[in-house]
């Protein structure tokens, strides 16, 4: 099981080893893992962390490829950030209870799930980019938008961050070369995980943006992908935008834990 031999994923060349931010205890009974988004790294994580691990959790987040401190490679195709993650198992072995994917995460996590289905008892997907085909052009300009991001200009759009969000998230873009962010653009655009999602035999919940602030996760998605899959549940979260865990984290934390979102 640990080994993934089974796993669908086709493997890169180089399958990296991603340096891992923990919090919680080791052997507590419900174990989580979260997945950032493209120009982001795990430490975005801190307030959800933090949070579930006072509920009695054990939280591991990684660097994913190209992210924070971890390896670069040659390639970024979703595939490649999937494979980087299938070996990542609980303390004790077992498949995670909870696996969160926020953008690129929630693809990622998706493609993950969808290769072993063992690997993840439950998706909770923050604004996931199921889809893109129209509208590339906008995509990568605003990805690549990011990396110059400075304090002055996420206090500006986003001015009810919390400071640290704002710290972590200047580190983290800085931290994410061009060459990252155009790589894994080049390599994946366009790309569809709505039939992986749709067809993956666990329960999945979807918190999107609010519809004015140009959500990822359509409306459309969400009505097409219910129609077919009883155990998917999606909602907007009000006022939210793109990075939802950073505008309500108490809305994410509430759908982790099983509760209404706020």
């Amino acid at each position: 099981m640990d080994q993934r031999e089974t796993s669908s994923v086709t493997a890169p060349a180089t399958v990296v080893q991603l340096p891992l931010m923990r919090w919680g205890r080791p052997d507590a009974s419900r174990r989580a893992l979260l997945l950032h988004g493209l120009t982001s790294a795990a430490a975005c994580w801190w307030r959800v962390a933090d949070e579930l691990a006072e509920a009695g959790w054990s939280v591991t987040a990684p660097d994913q490829r190209g992210h924070g401190l971890a390896p670069r490679t040659r390639r970024y195709d979703i595939e490649g950030f999937a494979a980087d993650v299938l070996p990542l198992v609980p303390n004790g072995g077992g498949a995670w209870d909870l696996v969160v994917g926020h953008s690129l995460g929630g693809v990622v996590a998706t493609a993950a799930a969808s290769a072993e289905p063992g690997w993840a008892a439950r998706l909770l997907l923050l604004d996931p980019v199921i889809t893109v085909s129209g509208g590339v052009e906008d995509f990568v300009r605003g990805t690549l938008t990011e990396l110059n991001a400075t304090e002055e200009s996420l206090l500006r759009d986003h001015p009810e961050w919390h400071p640290e969000d704002v710290f972590l998230k200047v580190q983290a873009a800085h931290r994410t070369s061009p060459y990252v962010a155009e790589s894994f653009l080049r390599h994946n655009t366009p790309w569809s995980y709505e039939k992986e999602l749709t067809e993956y035999a666990r329960p999945v919940t979807v918190l999107a943006a609010d519809p004015e602030h140009n959500p990822a996760f359509t409306a459309d998605e969400g009505r097409r992908i219910g129609h077919s899959k009883a155990d998917f549940h999606w909602t907007a979260v009000e006022g939210a935008s793109h990075s939802i865990y950073r505008d309500n984290p108490a809305a994410v934390i509430a759908a982790a834990l099983g509760g209404p979102e706020r």
